[in-house]
């Protein structure tokens, strides 16, 4: 069986076999992971490999004030409470067959996580105001930030509700401890810009070595943003770092790289004036007048980058 997904990290490739086999079983599933690793895109794969055409329902749990978590989750009959004026079907319901996302579960309030044990444990649930039972087939993907069991010992996430939500438990590293795969996304998302904007994008040699070198605190999210914003603003078809927009203190980098190894006298000046470029928020005329360079040269070597 194919892997989930693509990866050039060890852990990560065996993690989307992993996932490729269980896929099509009813074991709920626990990601965790640091804002913009990649969470969702995982669930979702995990969704259409095991359960395509079927209905895919996300929920944010940190977004639900306890007081309405039992509405929103199971619906509620007209007349229920005193807002109920017509009935409602919930997520659950919703989700029918197919797979329901509770995304930042750990964020769920303490009082509302015995509601939703209970309905994960009878796989049944009762919408407000009624006492006919519903079924619950609907395949569960929780999603949490990174140090999960953290919450648990803290108590801020209930331990038998994580055991229900954690059959299978899978941490997704930061993209800075994944740097063999930041270069074919951004190729990817390139790509993906290029076809919607009708003509050819790349990365330029230095770009692709800020790329590599920059940490990404954000993650696939924040590489994206930059790709997209890159792909947006540049003049011609090939992306130079200062195009990138990313914070000056992350310029530094680039140098850094280049001592890392013997290099052309040339190709380190141009690594530098570009740094100072960035750092002069790529106002190519002062960047110039730092340097002591023409605005020609230091375009050109922007235009190299």
């Amino acid at each position: 069986m194919t892997a989930l997904f693509a990866s050039r990290h060890r852990a990560v490739a065996d993690l989307a076999r992993t996932l490729a086999r269980l896929a099509a079983t009813d074991l709920p599933l626990l990601i965790e992971g640091e804002t913009g690793a990649g969470k969702s895109f995982v669930a979702a794969r995990v969704h259409r490999r095991g359960r395509p055409g079927r209905p895919l329902v996300v929920v944010d749990c940190a977004a639900i004030p306890a007081s309405l978590l039992a509405s929103e989750l199971f619906g509620h009959r007209a007349g229920a409470f005193t807002d109920a004026t017509r009935p409602r079907q919930g997520w659950l319901a919703r989700a029918g067959d197919g797979t329901l996302v509770l995304d930042r579960v750990d964020a769920l309030p303490t009082e509302a996580q015995a509601v939703l044990l209970r309905a994960l444990e009878e796989r049944r649930f009762f919408p407000v105001g009624t006492i006919t039972p519903h079924p619950f087939p609907a395949r569960v993907v929780a999603l949490a930030d990174a140090g999960v069991e953290d919450a648990v010992h803290a108590g801020r996430l209930r331990a038998d509700l994580y055991h229900r939500l954690a059959g299978f438990h899978a941490a997704l590293p930061p993209l800075r401890e994944r740097s063999d795969d930041v270069l074919p996304f951004a190729r990817a998302v390139l790509r993906r810009r290029a076809r919607s904007a009708g003509r050819p994008l790349a990365i330029g040699p230095d770009a692709a070595r800020l790329l590599a070198a920059y940490p990404w605190p954000g993650n696939f999210r924040e590489l994206e943003a930059a790709l997209v914003r890159a792909a947006l603003s540049v003049k011609g078809e090939r992306i130079g770092a200062p195009d990138l927009g990313l914070p000056a203190g992350s310029w530094p980098a680039i140098a850094a790289q280049a001592g890392a190894a013997a290099r052309p006298l040339a190709e380190v000046e141009r690594l530098y004036a570009l740094w100072v470029l960035g750092r002069e928020g790529g106002n190519v005329s002062r960047a110039a007048r730092v340097l002591g360079v023409s605005r020609r040269t230091l375009i050109r070597w922007r235009r190299e980058a």
